[in-house]
């Protein structure tokens, strides 16, 4: 579905070829509407929905049937990788080069997320990535990527 989308600068072959290209960065990523930390009004969640329904509803036809579904309404990438500054630094080339609007990196230290959040997004980054692997801990940013 990714592939397929196109808005604005937004090109979704050139964005899945480069993450293809350089597995070697990120460990996983969503694409999808925006998720705020701080909601109260319910958007957030109601973005999420929204995918979440495309997504389901998503099914290859061909580019003249009269049959269309839902449009994938998405317009955020999210990255989980590695807290290794040549992982990052890549990482933000790589939102010039897709010519985002906006790219941003939470480590969980992030003033937007209360201390308790902080704490406990600090340790959902540190303990997920190959828990079962023994070696020391390993850091980890989410960067999310936007379009306008």
């Amino acid at each position: 579905m990714i592939w397929q989308r196109q808005f604005n600068e937004f090109d979704g072959s050139q964005v899945i070829t480069d993450l293809s290209n350089h597995p070697d960065l990120w460990e996983s990523f969503l694409f999808s509407k925006p998720i705020f930390a701080s909601d109260p009004d319910g958007l957030s969640f109601s973005g999420v929905i929204d995918t979440l329904l495309a997504m389901a509803n998503y099914r290859p036809v061909p580019e003249g049937s009269i049959i269309h579904f839902i449009a994938y309404p998405a317009d955020t990438l999210y990255i989980l990788s590695e807290n290794q500054d040549l992982k990052v630094s890549r990482l933000l080339d790589l939102g010039k080069k897709w010519q985002a609007d906006s790219v941003d990196v939470t480590d969980g230290t992030n003033a937007d997320y209360g201390s308790r959040l902080q704490r406990r997004l600090r340790s959902r980054l540190q303990d997920g990535l190959d828990p079962d692997v023994a070696r020391p801990s390993r850091d980890a940013v989410v960067i999310s990527y936007w379009w306008d």
